[in-house]
């Protein structure tokens, strides 16, 4: 970090102390490891500069839920990101721990995308207030990844104090939650002026990238999360011609740190 040389030696330790965090969601089915690897190339030395990228595991293990056939014919990032242990979720389809069904050669099975039912969200909200429940103002930034980027349109509403320092918001084939009880109770804010309520949205400049060939997550329903869950002035949409993955073209990389250093207004 660059020093202010007009401050006192004390102003500038505690700027050497103070580090920036930028909390990284991966998505179904993959683990901190497996996203922090996906994210290798867009997190340039820049960015490292002025964050440290601070990845978690979501906890819910599913493990085995795609076999290999599921595997072979998905794409080239759900290959590298399904292929490996420790598969986790941020929260699980109703619809599947009713029916029993684990694997998604299960007929009765439901892609969390899909489920209208959506379960154990709390156990992920408590996760994330435990890590950052003393360092809250240090996270500066957020990055989620499919469920991962949904799961933080739903903190916004679930542990709104997450939120009181964060600036920037990268919304990665983000997708609208089917369940309107995740969301609809929590979004409205009954300490308004006028005691009418109002509708709770990231306030944060957010950018939201889609690819024009995802074929698990359409632009509508990208659209829609974006639309309900962040305010419209402050978003920004990023479309790339990929499929369901973290694009890694130089363009996006450009884009991805171009976002998250542009000045946010707040001292550092």
């Amino acid at each position: 970090m660059e020093k202010d040389c007009s401050g006192t030696k004390e102003e500038e330790d505690k700027k050497e102390k103070l580090v920036l965090k930028c909390a990284c969601f991966h998505g179904f089915s993959q683990n901190a490891d497996a996203f922090r690897k996906r994210t290798g190339s867009i997190r340039t030395t820049k960015l490292k500069r002025k964050y440290e990228f601070v990845f978690l595991d979501a906890p819910h293990a599913v493990d085995g839920v795609f076999g290999e056939d599921e595997e072979r014919n998905a794409n080239a990032h759900a290959r590298a990101t399904t292929n490996c242990s420790n598969h986790r979720s941020w929260w699980l389809a109703g619809e599947n721990v009713e029916s029993g069904a684990t694997k998604a050669t299960d007929a009765a099975w439901v892609r969390p995308a899909k489920s209208r039912k959506i379960v154990g969200l709390e156990d992920s909200v408590e996760l994330v207030r435990e890590t950052f429940v003393k360092t809250e103002g240090e996270v500066r930034a957020l990055v989620g990844f499919s469920q991962g980027a949904t799961f933080i349109a739903l903190l916004r509403r679930k542990l709104p104090e997450l939120f009181k320092n964060v600036r920037k918001v990268v919304s990665i084939a983000g997708f609208d939650p089917l369940d309107e009880e995740a969301y609809a109770a929590a979004a409205i804010d009954d300490d308004d002026d006028d005691g009418k309520g109002v509708k709770v949205k990231v306030e944060s400049k957010s950018l939201h990238v889609h690819g024009a060939n995802d074929a698990l997550v359409t632009r509508d329903r990208c659209d829609r999360l974006r639309d309900l869950f962040y305010d419209a002035e402050n978003a920004s949409t990023f479309e790339h011609e990929g499929g369901h993955g973290v694009p890694t073209s130089k363009q996006f990389r450009e884009a991805f740190e171009t976002f998250l250093l542009q000045d946010d207004g707040a001292e550092t």
